[in-house]
């Protein structure tokens, strides 16, 4: 019983960061938009890929080429380039056709290639190209997944910096909503109903795959937020003395408040992909867990 207690709480406090932590992501990707945070952070990668730290050189040629240039909207920077629309870019940077009828082999590319000043990214081709042998196909390839890894570690740094963020995010939705772990597991232990409904409804997300875009994102967010609103669970601000969510009096309430607010702050700046996996193991657990119901053969009178 104390384990099947325990596990519910968890469940529903998985739920509960879950929701908070998507919050958090609409909120992140929305100043990620206002301050272009995706294109800014792909020019500085495509900058250090190309050894053009003033922007001025290979980079900027690149970003003016006809196949990326449109990428952006209305003249700005493009938050993404295809590994590919790269490659053909580059190629008809470092090695343009003077004939454009004629055709060309790798060996004249090389040759092309071999003439550019940017010294590290003419030694980066060079390599690329001659572990194609003749094959031009394989020759673009391999300058596809030169690119490839570089945006890998070009991702790595923007979660980096958005890591500190969503922790601001996780801070400022935590404290506006009053979303108080201790307050809200103390709770859930005693009222068995809230804690059936707030499992019932984390069964059904962890059905449904995370949406993959802002608009997905924030139309789960409004429709898990109208169902916990159902439930009356102890979140948001009161100003009634003998509510639960108001202000807490003395230290021993303020310490306690505190505790709370920050495990659920340091929890929701996990991110919702982690709650997710999270809330689906503990579903699967629980289902692995419940005793198998007896066929309506075994219950019936008449079969015995």
């Amino acid at each position: 019983m104390l384990g099947s207690l325990a596990l519910e709480i968890a469940i529903s406090l998985a739920f509960l960061y879950l929701l908070l932590a998507l919050m958090c992501s609409v909120l992140n990707e929305w100043m990620a938009g206002i301050l272009k945070m995706r294109a800014t952070n792909l020019w500085d990668g495509v900058r250090n890929l190309l050894y053009d730290s003033e922007g001025t050189g290979l980079a900027r040629q690149l970003y003016d080429h006809a196949l990326v240039k449109n990428l952006g909207r209305s003249g700005k920077l493009p938050s993404y380039i295809p590994s590919r629309t790269f490659a053909l870019a580059i190629f008809d940077l470092v090695a343009p056709a003077n004939d454009p009828a004629a055709t060309r082999t790798l060996q004249d590319i090389r040759d092309s290639v071999g003439k550019i000043s940017n010294e590290p990214v003419k030694k980066a081709l060079v390599a690329l190209i001659d572990d194609a042998g003749t094959d031009i196909k394989k020759a673009r390839e391999n300058v596809e997944r030169w690119y490839d890894d570089a945006m890998d570690r070009v991702s790595g740094w923007y979660k980096k910096k958005t890591q500190f963020f969503i922790l601001l995010w996780a801070l400022a939705v935590t404290l506006s909503v009053n979303a108080d772990t201790i307050l809200i597991a103390n709770t859930l232990a005693y009222d068995a109903t809230m804690r059936a409904s707030l499992v019932a409804m984390a069964e059904a997300t962890a059905k449904e795959p995370l949406p993959q875009d802002a608009k997905g994102t924030t139309e789960r967010v409004q429709e898990m937020s109208s169902e916990i609103k159902k439930l009356g669970l102890p979140i948001g601000w009161s100003d009634k003395p003998d509510d639960p969510k108001r202000l807490p009096n003395g230290p021993g309430e303020w310490a306690l408040k505190i505790i709370g607010l920050l495990l659920t702050t340091g929890a929701v700046s996990l991110g919702a992909p982690f709650w997710f996996d999270v809330l689906n193991k503990l579903v699967n657990v629980r289902s692995v867990g419940k005793q198998p119901e007896r066929s309506q053969q075994e219950k019936s009178p008449a079969s015995k």
